[in-house]
């Protein structure tokens, strides 16, 4: 009997500890994670913005290789509609330079009938917004393979 008694209490013991200690290690764990969030508040207010910054760039990467994905999945359709959808962005693209070349030459034009120089109009015509306009294109169009290679030094560096 008493050896039944010292086997259950010792059964019930042994079932026990290690919720125990897994109570114990969860607090340390917890007390952990809590000391490590005030140590980032207490950094992000100082102005460290390392993590932030990284995972912002995982983002810019992600959201860089879903378009070159898509990207490759659309030059893989066949036919017309492939045709079509591989067309869609340079022609926007083409559609708008000509006509903000058509705009720019009819107000040079208009500029120089109304008596201003070349270089005066040209200073009016190229301002920038303009400036603004046409830099984002170049980027849009020529931007990522820069990027690309950017990281590529980057990642050969590391």
């Amino acid at each position: 009997m008493l050896a039944g008694i010292l086997g259950s209490l010792l059964g019930f013991g042994s079932s026990v500890v290690p919720a125990i200690m897994d109570g114990f290690k969860s607090k340390q764990d917890q007390k952990f994670e809590l000391a490590k969030m005030e140590k980032v508040a207490e950094l992000r207010k100082a102005g460290y913005t390392h993590e932030l910054d990284m995972y912002n760039e995982m983002g810019a990467d992600t959201e860089h290789q879903r378009l070159i994905d898509h990207d490759i999945a659309i030059s893989q359709h066949d036919g017309v509609i492939g045709a079509l959808q591989r067309s869609v962005r340079p022609v926007i693209t083409y559609a708008f330079f000509i006509l903000f070349t058509a705009i720019e030459i009819s107000l040079l034009m208009e500029a120089l009938d109304s008596g201003m120089t070349v270089t005066d109009s040209l200073g009016i015509l190229w301002d920038d917004d303009t400036k603004a306009i046409f830099a984002s294109i170049i980027a849009f169009w020529f931007g990522s393979r820069a990027i690309d290679k950017n990281r590529e030094m980057r990642n050969k560096r590391n």
